[in-house]
């Protein structure tokens, strides 16, 4: 009973509250709030648990909110969450989800940053190599396999072509492999296909756009499981009326990979 109070009053009073009590409140009850789209609670219920599993749940929440463009500066945020999922894997290197989380947020990072300093602190190749890593021991999760198609697709936006195949032998046919494998362990999944779609708009929206119309009505008919894809999903039906404009639908997936609000 006392821990069902707990929960309630996480989800109407935030953080002073659930910090205060965290002792009361489980992992379970943390994840509640992420999926609520509670994030910032969720954030700091993870990170007071202090263990493995809370601290990546506060990663994977700050994640959230990067992905959506709920925060302030989204380089800062996603290398904060890069550091709470490397801590909980100094204190469980077998986790899986600690893991994706880290090379999830390295991508971000990588993303959100100029590219002098993502050519300077060599963040390209430590996203991929987290990435490959995510691959390498979790080959069953499709989550690796998005991720290495959306680095492939990314780093094409980011440097053209030929610079993306000559420095860091990124292309477009691996790239739309990757994510085409990922749809095949796991058909439904909006934030991939959301993702996917954005990605192949980006970079040419007349030459992809049957493709992203397929895409989009796959995403238009998927159930939504949390707060996360209902909101992405919402985003994504902004494309519906676009469908015959090739450039407005570049800007809406630049602003949604971008982490922009409409």
């Amino acid at each position: 009973m006392l821990r069902r109070f707990a929960l309630f009053a996480a989800l109407v009073f935030g953080f002073n509250y659930s910090f205060a009590h965290a002792d009361e409140l489980t992992f379970a009850d943390a994840r509640a709030l992420l999926l609520a789209g509670e994030y910032d609670s969720a954030i700091s219920l993870g990170e007071a648990m202090g263990t493995a599993d809370g601290l990546t749940l506060a990663a994977e929440s700050i994640s959230a909110k990067v992905l959506l463009g709920y925060v302030d500066d989204r380089k800062d945020e996603a290398k904060r969450a890069r550091k709470l999922a490397a801590k909980a894997l100094e204190m469980d290197q077998t986790s899986h989800e600690a893991l994706v989380q880290y090379a999830l947020a390295y991508g971000f990072e990588a993303q959100a940053s100029s590219q002098f300093r993502a050519w300077r602190k060599k963040l390209p190749k430590k996203t991929r190599k987290a990435i490959d890593e995510v691959r390498q021991r979790f080959p069953d999760d499709p989550r690796g396999d998005a991720l290495l198609g959306a680095w492939h697709l990314g780093i094409i936006r980011e440097a053209g072509e030929e610079q993306a195949q000559d420095m860091f032998e990124a292309n477009e046919v691996d790239g739309i492999q990757y994510y085409e494998l990922a749809l095949i362990k796991r058909p439904d999944d909006i934030i991939i296909l959301s993702n996917y779609t954005a990605s192949l708009l980006s970079l040419d929206a007349s030459r992809h756009e049957k493709k992203a119309a397929a895409l989009l009505q796959r995403i238009y008919e998927a159930p939504t499981a949390n707060a996360v894809e209902i909101d992405v999903k919402t985003r994504m039906e902004q494309f519906r009326p676009h469908l015959e404009n090739p450039e407005k639908l570049t800007e809406l997936a630049e602003t949604l990979l971008d982490g922009e609000q409409n």
